[in-house]
């Protein structure tokens, strides 16, 4: 009889040991157990691994300053880290034993939008906003150590080979409701308009999704299913949902090259300026065209499976996980462990 009871309590992930004032944020798996975790107090950032099923803490690097923002490599053996501190911003490579491996001063204090390239790890891209119109994306070569600016319309090119990248011009349109979208090549600086009528996209190894809206009706999104990429395999339409008249995307999950497709759905068309909307966790059947149900979510949170597919973040924060074998919803934190 015990043994069974053994087994159940071993498939319950643990919580931070952290008090919540100092959690800022899960960064993402590294590993199918692993976690990378931001904390910190006051002007000291600190990054940890944290292992789900032992719950045990590891401290990673401590940057003695304030993270802004933090990446996992695709390979999960290196992160990035923006500091900010009086010297201004600067970025920083850390390996998986938590030694500093690379270093780069930046003309910004402002959070990065970053992309890592699937293929070479000594290549990324960072963005942000330089001012209200002026976006700088700009491509970081490790090898060299230099910063080299490249052509998109979008402040979050995504990486799709080793020298290729796409990303959609949504021709100044606030809506979202209209865009192209564009390959550009590292390499020779060209840009190439791939496919009209796509106003964002995912795309995970070989598996690439366009969204736009329906024509046929006001009220749903069409996502379009490549695989591989510009190779029609279905669609799928979802409830539509948007703020102050402009789109917003889903959030989609793969747990890697060939896994199920997960996302984050409204239940009907959702105009989130007026209510909160009701969302649900669901797994992709472009087959039969239908979003299969797993779990009731409180919003259209951000999502990361892991590998194996038994485990998947959610939240703002990632302060939340999704059991899919028991479909719950776990907290990664005590929320109220500051008031205790």
């Amino acid at each position: 009889m015990s043994v069974p009871e053994k087994k159940e309590k071993e498939h319950v992930p643990h919580k931070l040991p952290l008090n919540y004032e100092d959690f800022r944020k899960v960064v993402g798996w590294l590993s199918d157990d692993e976690l990378l975790v931001h904390a910190g107090k006051e002007n000291q950032d600190t990054l940890y691994r944290f292992n789900l099923m032992t719950g045990k803490l590891t401290l990673l690097y401590e940057a003695e300053a304030i993270i802004l923002t933090t990446a996992i490599s695709e390979d999960k053996q290196s992160v990035l880290v923006q500091i900010a501190d009086k010297e201004g911003g600067e970025l920083r490579i850390i390996n998986s034993a938590g030694e500093v491996k690379q270093k780069l001063a930046i003309e910004t204090n402002g959070y990065l939008n970053v992309n890592w390239n699937p293929v070479d790890q000594d290549q990324l891209f960072i963005s942000y906003y330089k001012w209200e119109e002026e976006m700088i994306i700009q491509k970081w070569d490790m090898e060299t150590n230099q910063l080299v600016d490249i052509q998109s319309k979008s402040l979050t090119p995504i990486w799709y080979s080793g020298n290729l990248y796409l990303y959609v011009d949504n021709l100044d349109d606030f809506t979202l409701q209209t865009g192209e979208l564009y390959m550009g090549d590292i390499r020779t600086n060209e840009m190439t308009r791939i496919q009209s009528q796509v106003t964002g996209f995912y795309l995970n190894n070989d598996t690439f999704i366009s969204f736009s809206p329906s024509d046929f009706n006001q009220e749903e999104l069409l996502l379009n299913r490549q695989y591989p990429f510009m190779v029609d395999k279905g669609f799928i339409t979802i409830p539509k949902v948007t703020m102050n008249e402009r789109l917003v995307f889903p959030n989609l999950t793969q747990s890697g090259k060939n896994g199920d497709l997960y996302g984050v759905f409204a239940k009907k068309a959702t105009q989130l300026e007026l209510e909160s909307g009701e969302f649900e966790f669901g797994k992709l059947n472009f087959e039969t065209r239908k979003i299969e149900p797993i779990i009731d979510l409180p919003d259209n949170a951000p999502i990361s499976m892991t590998k194996n597919q038994r485990y998947c973040l959610y939240g703002w924060r990632f302060e939340y996980m999704i059991d899919l074998e028991e479909q719950k919803l776990y907290p990664l934190i005590e929320m109220e462990k500051s008031s205790s």
